[in-house]
């Protein structure tokens, strides 16, 4: 097939990360793709490594056409957002040409953007999860037909290999973490959207139990920084700067003990959880039931870590894990087997694969038979889970659940998104 990936951009994200690493798996099955973007950066290197051309093309209609025309590809694959963004000028570019196939992976499980369903004829989720609450959120049934025209490709993700003992060891010294003490770690891009203090009002109830521990943040916003570097308790942190460099994320994840994973907005795959658990790391995360939620299919309570969601369970299950070392390896090699099932790349290309393909040829979903079974599956433990473990979670989390469905009932009658149009139209 004649692919042509179409990205608003080339940054750090999960987005461009796993556009990377499927666009390598189908090139490595000798089909033709190019990329076109709206704007360059540090990913160039992932698809030029792997023998795929990049162009990068302003954000008008008028340009981004004569690519296709000059390119002629069998098929668009589209990484959107699900709601307004820069990258609509792709069906700008595509109302001056005879018909093109589009396949959109859905990033956050969204369908805001009512105008998209003029151009895209298939979406694709990036988790179970996702998927599940892309249809609640627009009060559609999880049925055959939704699966007529949608589907689900996890986000791949390569085993890597343990850096050797040394190596988390020198890391560690040259972070001040002597080799009896638990480092906790919370791993993000400094975004103050995302940021919540839970990790941190959790670390410091449990510290308060247990003096060895230490929480290694990389990297929290700037005003958290600046917070953490006047506190009395200063010494317990490890600071340092976001990075892109891969040997020495690598390090630093190897070198942590616990991952805690907390966000207001939750996660619809979860790079920052996923990598971890690769290389066997338990994994204390929130839930967030008005956001995304694939953190915990992810995660899995009491198997890959734990879903914590208010600063006294969270501190509860840290000390937990804090105190028994066993408990850390078990979980861990848990964690480490579960994500690798679960995102094992030379499944997701196969799905992305087939079901581009399926796209090209005009025919439905050749998984939806399995798709709504494991979608069933995937909200069924939604439902048992994300309101927590305990009655003062419940009340921590239900409520603005509740207004959060409000906004989306109301949003819904308002823009009329009750269907997304059926493939082949």
């Amino acid at each position: 097939m004649r692919i042509v990936l179409f990205l608003n951009g080339l940054g750090l994200g999960g987005t461009e990360k796993a556009a990377a690493r499927w666009a390598r798996g189908l090139r490595e099955r000798n089909h033709d793709l190019w990329v076109l973007t709206l704007e360059d950066g540090p990913r160039r290197r992932e698809f030029e490594e792997a023998g795929i051309e990049i162009r990068v093309v302003p954000s008008l209609s008028s340009p981004i056409a004569e690519e296709f025309r000059s390119l002629r590809p069998d098929v668009i694959h589209a990484h959107a957002p699900g709601h307004p963004h820069r990258g609509d000028v792709l069906g700008e570019a595509l109302a001056a040409l005879p018909k093109i196939p589009v396949l959109q992976t859905n990033v956050f499980g969204q369908a805001l953007n009512p105008k998209e369903n003029r151009w895209t004829d298939f979406r694709l989720y990036v988790s179970w999860t996702s998927c599940v609450q892309a249809a609640r959120r627009n009060f559609r049934r999880l049925d055959a037909n939704f699966f007529r025209d949608a589907s689900v490709a996890l986000y791949p993700l390569d085993p890597i290999e343990q850096p050797a003992e040394s190596e988390t060891r020198d890391f560690r010294e040259k972070h001040g973490v002597a080799s009896d003490e638990i480092l906790f770690g919370r791993l993000s891009r400094p975004e103050p959207n995302k940021w919540t203090n839970l990790a941190l009002a959790a670390f410091r109830l449990a510290a308060s139990h247990d003096p060895k521990t230490k929480l290694l943040l990389r990297e929290p916003p700037s005003e958290i920084r600046r917070q953490l570097e006047r506190a009395s308790d200063r010494d317990r942190f490890v600071v340092l700067p976001a990075t892109n460099d891969v040997p020495e994320l690598t390090i630093t994840i190897a070198s942590i003990d616990v991952v805690l994973h907390t966000s207001v907005v939750g996660e619809s795959f979860g790079y920052g959880i996923a990598e971890p658990m690769n290389l066997a790391k338990p994994v204390i995360a929130n839930s967030t039931p008005w956001g995304d939620q694939a953190q915990i299919e992810l995660v899995r309570h009491g198997e890959g870590g734990y879903i914590a969601s208010t600063p006294a369970s969270m501190a509860e299950k840290a000390h937990a894990l804090a105190a028994d070392p066993s408990l850390r390896a078990e979980m861990g090699r848990r964690a480490q087997s579960h994500i690798r099932q679960l995102t094992n790349p030379e499944g997701s290309v196969d799905r992305l694969e087939a079901i581009l393909r399926a796209v090209v040829e005009r025919q439905t979903n050749p998984f939806a038979r399995d798709d709504l079974r494991r979608a069933e599956a995937a909200a069924r433990y939604l439902d048992q889970h994300q309101f927590g473990e305990s009655w003062r979670e419940q009340l921590s989390l239900r409520p603005f659940h509740y207004r959060v469905r409000f906004h989306q009932l109301r949003s819904a009658a308002k823009t009329r998104i009750f269907a997304i149009p059926a493939h082949g139209k």
